[in-house]
């Protein structure tokens, strides 16, 4: 068989196909009692918004400095129970700032604070930054969905021994976890 003539054949089966009326058929199962249990599996999870960072505006190093509030936010918030609480900390990348000369004298991560924000569906905490450990900066009420504050100010404290201008630099980590049962 060519080309040619394959294609003739099959154009004509499928004009037949076509011109055919349709027709419909049910077909009674002999056993309705199957049944398939479908299972969404849905891990403890929240969308959070932190800060992508936080500049401190140093005028006077001998004197603490506070950094303009910041906006932390965590919605859809979905715990394994309705009395588990969801737990923000943070913690120092490094034990000091980086300076923008090497060597020079610097704040140490213990040098910055923050405030009991006004949180909604949250308690705030006081704390101080450190590099060896998480430190809580809030905590959810039990079942909430969401939490947020506009808040949240940081504040780095006087060093006089500090004598180089430019950008001190130092990375901090956000923690998100549920706590209780």
């Amino acid at each position: 068989m060519n080309k040619k003539t394959f294609t003739v054949v099959l154009s004509l089966g499928l004009l037949y196909a076509l011109s055919r009326p349709a027709t419909a058929a049910v077909v009674t199962l002999p056993d309705s009692s199957q049944t398939t249990t479908l299972t969404a599996s849905v891990s403890e999870q929240a969308d959070i918004s932190v800060p992508g960072g936080i500049s401190f505006n140093v005028m006077n190093v001998a004197s603490s400095t506070a950094a303009s509030a910041a906006s932390v936010t965590i919605n859809n918030i979905v715990l394994s129970s309705a009395t588990k609480q969801l737990k923000l900390s943070v913690k120092a990348d490094a034990a000091s700032f980086t300076p923008p000369v090497a060597g020079a004298a610097t704040w140490g991560a213990g040098d910055v604070t923050w405030n009991a924000a006004a949180w909604t569906n949250g308690t705030a905490a006081t704390g101080t930054l450190s590099n060896a450990a998480f430190n809580t900066v809030a905590t959810s009420t039990g079942g909430a969905s969401a939490m947020s504050t506009t808040g949240l100010v940081f504040t780095l404290a006087g060093k006089n021994t500090v004598n180089r201008s430019g950008n001190h630099t130092l990375n901090i980590t956000w923690k998100v976890e549920s706590i209780g049962s």
